[in-house]
């Protein structure tokens, strides 16, 4: 049984994962809302993801196939996913809302 769990947590976390690879993301740090939405602009369409490293916040954005930015909120597994990748930044981000 224990073996059983220890598979599908692997395989839960290598979804996460691959979500999560095929994501844009753009490091704006203190950046005004007004220049996250335009770090954003001519984004190939997906998830995008804005890191402040000096605010230590999360935004994710969707952009579309016409180029319209949905502002989505950031899960607890994004924003996990985010502080393992940026480990070496000594950085916790965290979610804004």
């Amino acid at each position: 049984m224990k073996s059983l769990s220890y598979k599908v947590s692997i395989l839960a976390a290598s979804v996460l994962m691959a979500a999560n690879a095929s994501a844009m993301i753009i490091e704006c740090n203190d950046c005004s809302p007004e220049q996250r939405l335009s770090s954003i602009n001519n984004q190939v369409s997906g998830p995008v993801f804005v890191v402040d490293f000096v605010n230590k916040t999360v935004d994710k954005y969707q952009v579309t196939e016409d180029g319209k930015t949905q502002v989505l909120d950031p899960t607890k597994a994004d924003v996990s996913q985010l502080n393992q990748q940026f480990a070496h930044r000594k950085t916790h981000l965290r979610d804004p809302k």
